[in-house]
Order: C-alpha cells, then structure tokens, then sequence
C-alpha cells in the first residue's frame, strides 16, 4: 500500500500540511486531451455536479476541458472537501491534538526493528532527518512523508485541481462550501488503532524509488477519465490491502458527508432546486463503495458526462 496515493486522490489535508517548496521539474504526464471523469445527477429542478479530483499535480498539466467549464458556469455554489486555507493557528492546534504524540512519547519507539530500519532508509532519501517526525503520529508521519514524496516527483500543491479551482469560483461568484472540517478529516486518521496507522506510514516506504512512476501512471488514467484502471491503479491494487483504512478514508466519509454524500445528495434532489459542483478528490466517486454507487439503490443513477 503506497501512501502517497492515497495522499493525492483521497486526502485534501494533504495540501494543508504542505511546506509549499518548489517542485523539481516532472517528466511530461502522457498528452492526450484533459477528460477527468465529471457525473451529473439530476430530476427535474436540481442538479449536482460531482468531479473528481486530484490535489497535487505537476505545474505543466492541463487538466481543464469543456465540460469542467460547464459544470463549473451552470453551478450556484461550489463544493469541496475541507477548507485547507482556513486559520493557520487553528490547524497547528488541531495538529498537536490529533497528529502528535506527548512530549515524552516517540515515533520510533512504536515502531519494530525492521519498520524503523525501513523508515530511517526512506528519510535519507528524501532528505528528512528523523528527529523531523519523532513527535508524530503515525498517521501524521505518513501524511507528512506523503507530501515530500510527491513534491519530490515534482508535483505540487499549488498545482492540484482545488488551488486552481477554488480562486477561479471565488472569482466567478460563486458560493464556496466544505463537506466536512479539517478536524473530522484527521479524525478519520486518528482514531485508526495505531497498528493500521504503523501500516499506512510502512507500506510505501519501500517504493519511494517508484514513485515518480506510479504517480504518473495514477494521474495519466485520470486526466484520460480511465475509470477502470484508477479503480485497480488506487482501490483494487492499493486502498484496499489494509480494510480499515479503506473503511475510514473512503466509505465512511462517502456515506457521512454533509452535501457531498450520497444520502445528502438525495436529500438535496428531493428538497432544493439548481445547480451545485461536488469537486472531491477521485477516489471518493470511483470503486464500490463510492459516491456514484452509494446513489444507486437511492434511485440516482449518475450519468458520466465526461
């Protein structure tokens, strides 16, 4: 399980965490057209845009098409999972409750041999001294280690799908909402039993030399709106290895949702009119237990509009 995946498509408190460094230059993304998969649910008076989204991406990649500029003009109000430029004191002190262990508390003290070894191998490579991440949570460690990761591949925050289309609604008028706080999102993490999160933290770990790779093949399959290969590239071949992390980053979240869910999405079909845009990171509407699937036996089959 390779969490700098789970990172890009999956958690936006990734672009939070950030440090905001420059991005090495990144080999060319595969050029073909920009189709990343957008669905359109919708009865007679509302309808609800869900895009899939990817939050870090290489500086060079165009991603924007015809029918993200639409959902996007026709939208009211524009939907995204957390607000990671809120207040930046509120975020350290939500960090140090959830993210960091006591003063007298260690991260490699939790850790095996072996894990330690394999931790202390992939830092090196990366530049990041241990003593970095001592204070964290597994879980934190591994959303931290996930961003020096990608920005290593040369991919970079400012660069992924939200940065870019949050001023651009913002500058179109629109309202902007949130599906849920930064608090509930690291609460999906931090109340994982620490065995799941020393598991998510030590999957990738060995495969930081690939990551370039996987990265690439990860964004091509979802800028061309591959549905099926994201699917096995993410879910099938990734997410899923470890259930209770799947469970925490991805079902429960796809059900609980406020706005973004599949039951408040009924709700909104049934109770409001007009237009919304739902931009949430891919791996929430792709797979079997994701947002489009949780719609259908609510009788809200999503049409794939691109």
């Amino acid at each position: 399980m390779t969490f700098w995946k789970a990172a890009i498509l999956a958690l936006a408190t990734l672009t939070a965490c950030s440090e905001e460094k420059p991005a090495p230059p990144v080999p060319p993304i595969a050029d073909v057209p920009p189709r990343p998969a957008i669905w359109k649910v919708a009865d007679a008076d509302t309808t609800v845009y869900l895009f899939g989204t990817v939050h870090v991406l290489p500086p060079t990649l165009t991603w924007h098409s015809p029918a993200v500029d639409k959902a996007l003009d026709e939208a009211k109000a524009v939907y995204f999972e957390t607000d990671t430029e809120g207040d930046p004191m509120m975020f350290r002190e939500i960090v140090e409750r959830l993210g960091k262990y006591s003063p007298s508390e260690r991260l490699s003290d939790r850790l095996s041999l072996e894990d330690l070894e394999l931790l202390k191998g992939a830092l090196a490579k990366l530049d990041m001294p241990l003593i970095a991440i001592e204070s964290m949570r597994p879980w934190f460690a591994g959303v931290v280690i996930s961003e020096a990761v990608v920005r290593k591949a040369g991919y970079d925050v400012t660069s992924g799908v939200e940065s870019v289309l949050r001023p651009a609604a913002t500058k179109a008028g629109k309202e902007i909402r949130f599906l849920e706080t930064v608090e509930e999102q690291m609460t999906s993490f931090s109340t994982l039993p620490e065995n799941v999160q020393i598991r998510f933290l030590t999957g990738g770990l060995a495969e930081i030399d690939t990551a370039t790779q996987e990265l690439d093949a990860l964004v091509n399959a979802w800028k061309a709106g591959d549905v099926d290969a994201l699917t096995r590239l993410l879910i099938d071949d990734d997410l899923a290895i470890i259930p209770e992390l799947y469970d925490a980053l991805l079902k429960h979240r796809n059900a609980n949702w406020r706005a973004g869910g599949a039951p408040e999405v009924d709700t909104r079909l049934r109770t409001e009119t007009g237009t919304v845009l739902v931009a949430v990171g891919a791996a929430h509407l792709i797979g079997r237990d994701s947002v489009i699937e949780m719609l259908k036996p609510l009788g809200h089959p999503a049409e794939r509009v691109q």
